[in-house]
């Protein structure tokens, strides 16, 4: 019997000898799978983020791209409306021409009379306030050429006796003297101004029309004086004469 024990006890010691290296590998087995299924989990999450990322930034590039096109479409047929209305326009404009309008210009109806000397000017310009300058200015030289052209003709038809026709320098000398007394006497005022918009070649631009105007006996009595005062220039009339027969001439223009 104790011997049958000794036995016993032996073969149980030499089975969980055996027994314990096989258990220790089961649990690294264990260990290993286990690890083996984590770090795939882990692929797998990795996977699904980048994919959804992808996924995101396809959907955000598709949206952008709908967008360009979409505006690219709607600038399209904006172009589009816009030539077809140039086109409009212009046809309307062909057409237009082609029937015969009255066309006055704005402020032409103011007219130099006996008691006021008026000039018509125009001016165009980008800028709204250097169209307006260039039309005074344009206003008052077109008063001194019509004065200039009047007071030559009286010059021409009375000369004091034994002169003849007038010489270019004189004609220039009368120029210059009805520009100075034009510039001197700065009594004038604006009778009219308009101004109107259009666009040439894209660019807004500003065209102003003006008239300029100054009381005549002031002015028509510096001028006599001048032209007195010079042999040249010098008539066999006085002023009341020069007056008259001015206006006659001038009158309504």
């Amino acid at each position: 019997m104790k011997t049958q024990k000794l036995f016993a006890i032996a073969a149980l010691a030499i089975a969980t000898m055996v027994a314990m290296p096989a258990t220790a590998q089961s649990h690294k087995d264990k260990k290993a799978a286990k690890k083996e299924k984590w770090e795939m989990e882990q692929r797998q999450q990795r996977e699904e983020a980048e994919l959804r990322h992808k996924l995101r930034m396809d959907s955000i590039a598709n949206a952008k791209n709908t967008a360009d096109e979409q505006a690219a479409k709607a600038e399209a047929e904006r172009r589009e409306k816009e030539a077809e209305e140039r086109a409009r326009q212009k046809k309307a404009e062909e057409q237009a021409g082609l029937v015969e309008q009255d066309y006055e210009e704005p402020c032409s109806e103011f007219k130099s009379t006996v008691d006021l000397l008026r000039g018509f000017g125009v001016g165009e310009d980008l800028d709204h306030q250097f169209s307006a300058d260039l039309a005074r200015t344009a206003a008052l030289e077109n008063m001194a050429s019509q004065i200039s052209t009047n007071v030559k003709s009286l010059l021409t038809r009375n000369r004091k006796q034994g002169k003849q026709g007038l010489s270019r320098g004189s004609l220039q000398k009368t120029d210059d003297m009805v520009i100075t007394e034009i510039e001197q006497a700065l009594n004038y005022r604006v009778a009219c101004k308009k101004t109107r918009t259009f666009t040439e070649n894209g660019v807004r631009v500003f065209k102003t029309y003006m008239v300029v105007e100054m009381p005549a006996d002031g002015l028509l009595q510096s001028i006599f004086d001048s032209m007195q005062q010079d042999e040249e220039l010098q008539m066999d009339m006085d002023f009341d004469e020069f007056k008259k027969e001015f206006n006659e001439n001038f009158s309504g223009r």
